[in-house]
């Protein structure tokens, strides 16, 4: 007997809710009680079954949508758990606090609704319409609203957690503030969405269309953005940390200081010049990061034949190797660990020279400054020592500069101690010759190596 009281409970709520809103003649529908439409089944096959094809539509059927007519209702605080509302016409309707977690609103009319702060957990939202519809703030953990037209809808601050919007349309959506981890955007079209500061841990936008959408500040940790379209879009400040990246055109996107660490680039087009001089990690002083984020950057430019490109973003890698074995050596300091402070202090000094050197093997210039400090170093030498004597019936020390720097270069630039009518004299003098000839060596074979870097190029 309990079993079937329950349905007729049911029928009867239904009927009464029916023809209290097809007495209204087109007003507004408020109801009086919250729980007034909590898990009734008004979808639109369960109406369409109450359909007399013989008599006048009545007053509750929306024709266009095929399901209830409650346009404009205000339904504020209402209990809408597990109710079946699809097809329903609720332009302009007011859910604001609504409980609706598991309602069913497929191919429901949403149009500049107002659902803000409402609980829709779990519902489904498949194929409605809701241009300028509002779910700002509201809770939307695992709602499918696949195939949606959302058209500048507002869901600022909205919680989206395992949301799906595959192939649904949010042209012009402001999105920003918004949870969103592990939303899927699959296909959908996103264009000149507002994204910002948005969290989109491990989002998926395979195959979206995102051309001038913003992500500025937004975090897509492992986000998926294969074959996306982002002609346009602003990535400026975005963490794209872990995200997979491959074979995309962000030629026309804005990249300043986006962060790279650990992404999957290959074969994506962009230009050193969008990152606005630096990553994110290295502006935020996450050095370690930042030397992550720009190896990921090397190996891309790399594989996109930008060879300059990958020079830079090398140099840079190396430059916050560099400082982050300063700030590592700084800690050791402040922390009075002597060994630590041994450690990091001598590969900061390290890497310091060899980037003043030859700027990590990327520059000729470098080396030949080099060169020429040496040369004028020892010439210096020689002329504090006066161990080069003059040959010949004179046989005293020179003082010369052009002798010293003669002598000096030669000494640098060749195998052997150069004949030039000057021989050293004394322990010291000759040591320094010897120096300066291993000292040329070196430096002859880093410039050998670095031009033929270049001139593989």
């Amino acid at each position: 007997m309990q079993q079937d009281e329950a349905p007729d409970r049911e029928t009867t709520r239904v009927d009464a809710l029916l023809s209290l809103i097809g007495g209204l003649h087109g007003a507004p529908f408020t109801s009086a009680e919250p729980a007034a439409l909590a898990r009734l089944r008004l979808g639109k096959d369960d109406l369409a079954a109450r359909l007399d094809p013989a008599a006048p539509a009545p007053g509750w059927w929306a024709a266009d949508t095929g399901g209830l007519d409650i346009a404009g209702a205000d339904l504020s605080e209402a209990d809408l758990e597990e109710t079946d509302l699809s097809g329903a016409n609720l332009r302009k309707a007011t859910l604001k606090g609504a409980l609706g977690r598991s309602a069913r609103f497929d191919g429901a009319n949403l149009e500049e609704a107002d659902l803000s702060g409402a609980d829709l957990s779990g519902a489904r939202f498949g194929r409605i319409a809701a241009g300028q519809a509002s779910f700002c703030d509201a809770m939307l953990e695992d709602a499918d609203f696949g195939g949606a037209t959302m058209r500048f809808a507002k869901l600022n601050r909205a919680l989206l957690d395992g949301a799906r919007f595959v192939e649904a349309d949010l042209w012009g959506a402001d999105v920003s503030g918004a949870d969103a981890d592990y939303t899927v955007f699959r296909g959908a079209r996103l264009d000149e969405a507002n994204f910002s500061d948005v969290n989109l841990t491990h989002a998926d936008f395979e195959g979206a269309s995102l051309k001038k959408t913003r992500f500025v500040g937004s975090r897509l940790r492992g986000a998926n953005l294969s074959g996306a379209k982002l002609d346009g879009a602003d990535l400026s400040e975005a963490d794209l940390a872990d995200t997979t990246l491959v074979r995309l055109d962000l030629s026309t996107c804005r990249l300043r200081h986006a962060r790279f660490a650990g992404a999957w680039l290959e074969g994506t087009r962009f230009r050193v010049e969008q990152l606005g001089g630096a990553v994110g990690e290295e502006i935020a002083g996450e050095y370690e990061a930042a030397q992550a984020s720009y190896l990921a950057l090397e190996r891309n430019l790399k594989s996109i034949g930008s060879h300059d490109g990958a020079s830079w973003a090398y140099k840079r890698q190396r430059r916050m190797g560099r400082r982050h074995a300063g700030s590592q050596a700084r800690e050791a300091w402040e922390g009075r660990d002597g060994r630590g402070l041994l450690r990091f202090g001598y590969r900061w000094l390290a890497d310091r020279f060899v980037e003043w050197l030859c700027d990590y093997g990327e520059s000729l210039s470098r080396i030949a400054r080099a060169f020429a400090i040496a040369i004028g170093l020892f010439a210096a030498g020689y002329w504090l020592t006066g161990g080069l004597l003059l040959e010949g019936p004179e046989h005293r020390p020179t003082y010369n500069v052009i002798d010293l720097v003669s002598y000096s270069a030669l000494n640098m630039l060749t195998a052997n101690p150069p004949e030039i009518g000057l021989k050293p004299m004394g322990r010291v003098t000759n040591l320094l010759v010897g120096i300066e000839g291993a000292l040329g060596i070196v430096l002859l074979g880093l410039f050998g190596f670095v031009l033929g870097n270049r001139l593989r190029r």
